[in-house]
């Protein structure tokens, strides 16, 4: 095996490797998404966590689908945006 197609092996087994961690842990994914996502957010929103739905899916063509859904308060005004 050349050095081209041991890289290439090596590429490919490390794709599969990240892909199948993500397969393995989508709450942990989503749980860490939706802590960061949710903390951008509550500088613009009156948000609480529970108010937050957020859905991380690996579709059949092997895209990622990201679904976020927020219901919010208010908006908060442009003098209290941090």
């Amino acid at each position: 095996m050349d050095n081209t197609s041991m890289q290439a092996y090596g590429e490919g087994r490390l794709r599969n490797m990240l892909i199948r961690d993500r397969q393995d842990n989508p709450q942990k994914i989503n749980r860490i998404l939706k802590s960061e996502i949710l903390y951008v957010l509550k500088n613009y929103f009156d948000l609480k966590d529970y108010d937050l739905d957020i859905d991380v899916s690996l579709g059949n063509n092997g895209y990622y689908h990201l679904s976020i859904q927020a219901d919010c308060h208010n908006i908060k005004s442009v003098s209290y945006i941090s």
